[in-house]
C-alpha cells in the first residue's frame, strides 16, 4: 500500500522505518532535517564536532524497553551517563543535591553526610523516602486510579519542603511543564515511572547521539521529503488526498499524522466529531531551551555543579533546568563548558548563546486519558484511513518509549488492515 507519516519525530520515523519493508511509505517532514534531530547543534559550529542533541535523548531501561529493543535492532550503541542533580534557591546556593553511585547498568542515588546540614535538606530526603514508599505500596494495592499526584500529596500530608523542593520541581523537569501541570498528573504515571526501576538503573543516552538512530531509521524508510509543509488532509472510502504548500494534491491509501495532537486536528479536515473531540482534549505546554556557555545559570559554586541543575523560587511556576553537557556527554569532557537550559527563567548572555528552540509537550492528566481511552477504542474501528501516532496516543508519561510504542501499534494496526 501507499503510505504517507507526517512528521519525523521518533514516532514518525520509527512507524515510517516499520512499514517500509512491506508498503511503500513516503515520510514529510516540514523541517530541514528529520524533527527528531532538527534542534540538535555542533557545540562549536564546525563540521565534525560532537553534536549535541536538543533536547538531551536520555532514557532509563526499565522503562524505555520498545526503545532499547529499537536501538538494538538499529545497531545503536547506549552508554551510561552521570544524571546526579543539584537543587538551588535565587541566591543560587544549593539547598539540595543527590550524587550517583555507580555507572554500569545499577546506579543509586544518595547524600553525603555534608549535604544533609540543614533542617531543610534533612526534611526533603526524609520526605523523599516517605513518598517513595507510599507510592510503591499505594501503586501495589492499585488505590491510585482518579488520584492525581497533588490528590496524593494532600492524603498523606507530605512536607510542603519535600514536595516544594523536590518533588514538583524534579517530575516538573522530568515531564518539562509547569509545577501546577505536575500536581494534575495522575499519581499511578508518577508512580509507575518509579517503580520501573529509575531510582537504581543508570541513565543512558546514544553514543552517537540522535543523529545516528534518525540515520539508521531513515536509511530504511522508503522515501522521505524534508521540507513538506503539508497543509491538509481528507479521507474517504477510497483513500486519502494529502495537500502540501504549493497546493498539489497526492493520494494515499493510508497516512499516518506522528504529530501533536492539536496539530493533527488541525490538519484533518472532516475528522469524525468523537475522535476530533479527543485529540482537542490534550492539553501542550510551550517549551524553550537554549544552548549557551553562561555559567551564570549554574549553581554559585562550582563544587556544586551536577549534571541537572534546577533553580526553583517560591514566585515562578516551572524550575529552571540547566544540565550541564559536559557531565552527560562523554565525548566532551575535555571541552569547554557548555550548558543547555529547559524552561529559562533568566536570559544567558548573548555573545554565549549558540542556539535557542521551541518545542510544545504533551501534558497528561485525568482528561487526557480519557481521551487516549477514546483514541485506543476508535483505533479499532473498521475501514480507517488515517492513523494518529505520537508519545501522547499511549499510556504513561509522554517521552520516547511512548512515542516508538505508538509508532509499533500504529503499524501493526495498519498490516492488520493490508490483511499481513
Amino acid at each position: 500500500m501507499k503510505i504517507a507519516v507526517i512528521g519525523g519525530g521518533l514516532a514518525g520515523l520509527c512507524a515510517a522505518w516499520l512499514l517500509s519493508p512491506r508498503h511503500r511509505v513516503t515520510l514529510l517532514e516540514r523541517h530541514a532535517r528529520p524533527g527528531f534531530v532538527a534542534s540538535s547543534v555542533a557545540v562549536d559550529g564546525s563540521a565534525g564536532a560532537p553534536r549535541v542533541d536538543v533536547p538531551l535523548r536520555v532514557f532509563y531501561p526499565g522503562y524505555y524497553p520498545t526503545l532499547v529493543r529499537l536501538y538494538q535492532a538499529l545497531g545503536v550503541a547506549s552508554e551510561p551517563v552521570s544524571y546526579a542533580a543539584t537543587f538551588c534557591g535565587a541566591d543560587g546556593r544549593a539547598y539540595f543535591r543527590w550524587r550517583i553511585l555507580g555507572m554500569g547498568a545499577q546506579a543509586w542515588p544518595y547524600v553525603l553526610p555534608q549535604d544533609l546540614l540543614t533542617s531543610r535538606a534533612r526534611r526533603i530526603a526524609a520526605g523523599a523516602l516517605a513518598f517513595r514508599g507510599l507510592a510503591r505500596l499505594a501503586l501495589a494495592r492499585d488505590e491510585l486510579n482518579g488520584l492525581s499526584l497533588g490528590d496524593f500529596v494532600t492524603r498523606h500530608g507530605l512536607a510542603p519542603a519535600f514536595v516544594d523542593g523536590l518533588l514538583l520541581p524534579t517530575w516538573a523537569t522530568i515531564a518539562t511543564c509547569t509545577h501546577a501541570d505536575a500536581l494534575a498528573y495522575p499519581a499511578a504515571v508518577v508512580a509507575g515511572y518509579l517503580a520501573a526501576g529509575v531510582a537504581h538503573q543508570s541513565v543512558r543516552r546514544a553514543v552517537l547521539g540522535a543523529d545516528e538512530v534518525a540515520a539508521r531509521l531513515v536509511a530504511g524508510i522508503t522515501r522521505v521529503q524534508c521540507g513538506a509543509e503539508v497543509q491538509a488532509l481528507r479521507a474517504d472510502d477510497c483513500g486519502v488526498q494529502v495537500r502540501q504548500a504549493d497546493g498539489q494534491d497526492e493520494a494515499f491509501d493510508h497516512v499516518v499524522l506522528a504529530t501533536q495532537a492539536h496539530q493533527a486536528l488541525a490538519l484533518w479536515q472532516g475528522a469524525p466529531p468523537a475522535e476530533a473531540a479527543a485529540l482537542a482534549a490534550f492539553r501542550h505546554r510551550a517549551l524553550e531551551v537554549v544552548m549557551h556557555r553562561d555559567a551564570a545559570l549554574m549553581p554559585r559554586q562550582r563544587g556544586d555543579w551536577s549534571a541537572v541543575n534546577a533553580r526553583v523560587l517560591p514566585g515562578l511556576d516551572s524550575p529552571e533546568a540547566t544540565i550541564w553537557v559536559n557531565a552527560v556527554q562523554p565525548g566532551l569532557r575535555d571541552a569547554a563548558d557548555v550548558f543547555q537550559t529547559v524552561q529559562p527563567q533568566r536570559e544567558p548572555r548573548a555573545d554565549r548563546v549558540i542556539s535557542r528552540a521551541r518545542f510544545e509537550r504533551p501534558l497528561v492528566d485525568a482528561a487526557s486519558q480519557r481521551a487516549l481511552a477514546t483514541l485506543q477504542r476508535l483505533r479499532a474501528k473498521p475501514g480507517r484511513r488515517v492513523w494518529l501516532c505520537g508519545s501522547y496516543a499511549e499510556a504513561g508519561v509522554p517521552l520516547l518509549e511512548s512515542a516508538v510504542r505508538s509508532a509499533h501499534a500504529v503499524a501493526a494496526a495498519i498490516d492488520a488492515a493490508a490483511g499481513l
